[in-house]
């Protein structure tokens, strides 16, 4: 399936590369988006080995965050539509 990112989710993939780097340093961060990046992509070339959250939208964990994913099977996509840290309520910061 094609892979696509929300702007909302591009913003929070930007802060959590910006808060990473500050805390943890260059190195250390970017290999963290790498692993959201990669990630995000063996869920879109196979999204139903990740589980089911509501409706359309499935879930899967990357280190301390959730890719929170859309799935549109008609289009063939599938849409990263949040990135949350594990300790956030993920009800609340759904749409």
């Amino acid at each position: 399936m094609k892979l696509a990112w929300s702007n909302l989710t591009v913003h929070e993939l930007r802060e959590l590369r910006r808060h990473s780097i500050d805390r943890w340093g260059r190195v250390v961060a970017l290999r963290y988006i790498e692993d959201v990046r990669d990630a995000a992509k063996r869920a879109a070339a196979d999204p139903y080995t990740t589980r089911t959250l509501r409706g359309a939208l499935r879930i899967v964990r990357v280190r301390s965050h959730y890719l929170i994913i859309h799935v549109d099977g008609g289009a063939s996509t599938v849409t990263i539509a949040r990135l949350l840290h594990v300790a956030m309520d993920i009800e609340r910061h759904l749409f």
